[in-house]
């Protein structure tokens, strides 16, 4: 967290826009997962009466990062709660951007719901830290398990074993192939059709209804392979919807 150099005065008000925010309800439906989150318009409509009574301003910034090609791979969001005194204290939240790739391994542009996604993260992540705001439920389980896969003992280095005889290769994957094996992977395969539908949509147009198509399908599966788990596909999806509403 940043500060001014002194906040003496912003602390009493800071103290009172505490007690004024209550819990932001999950107001967000998706419809795919029947699930609910919450929305960064929720948290915005629930803090702003709030600190503008205690002469608190709210603003949020965003920085890209670019590769040296041009490709940006992360945003950092800021977001600043500014006191009438001039005292001032704000935090910052990094969110990978992770660029799709084609079948032949090149690094394609970052689109917009990508980028639109990680800005609209970063904004709910930053401000909720810095208001002290819960969110998703399930966050203290998502980082253990992250933390378990980090600290995972590695397995003894085995000893070199005689060359083998090189496999067949494998028949190449259909976009509808490859989109089906991620769902798989991620969601089961005893998936249905219509969540199976649902997930595309939400991907390519936000959750509006489109026709499935080999680009649509081929995009789709890139980006479901970007995702470790379901909780961070859930997560993806949930952002595309976000960024198109």
């Amino acid at each position: 967290m940043f500060n001014s150099e002194s906040i003496s005065q912003m602390a009493k008000d800071l103290v009172k826009a505490q007690a004024g925010i209550t819990g932001v309800a999950k107001d967000g439906n998706n419809p795919i997962f029947r699930s609910k989150y919450i929305t960064l318009d929720s948290i915005l409509l629930a803090v702003r009466p709030v600190l503008s009574q205690c002469n608190i301003f709210l603003t949020q910034s965003v920085q890209d990062y670019c590769t040296a090609d041009g490709v940006i791979i992360s945003v950092t969001v800021r977001s600043t709660l500014l006191h009438s005194s001039g005292e001032w204290i704000a935090n910052e939240v990094t969110i990978p951007v992770n660029p799709a790739v084609d079948r032949n391994g090149k690094v394609l542009a970052v689109d917009a719901h990508r980028l639109g996604s990680s800005i609209t993260y970063g904004r709910r992540y930053s401000l909720s830290a810095l208001l002290g705001i819960g969110e998703d439920d399930d966050d203290g389980n998502t980082a253990s398990g992250y933390q378990n896969q980090i600290q995972a003992p590695q397995e003894p280095q085995r000893k070199p074993q005689a060359p083998q005889a090189p496999q067949p290769k494998a028949p190449e994957l259909s976009p509808l192939e490859q989109f089906n094996a991620q769902v798989d992977r991620l969601y089961g395969k005893d998936t249905s059709k219509s969540d199976r539908g649902g997930i595309y949509r939400a991907i390519i147009a936000g959750g509006k209804t489109v026709g499935f198509t080999q680009s649509g399908l081929q995009k789709a599966a890139d980006c479901l392979k970007e995702c470790v788990n379901k909780d961070e596909a859930d997560a993806f999806i949930t952002g595309c919807m976000e960024v198109e509403d």
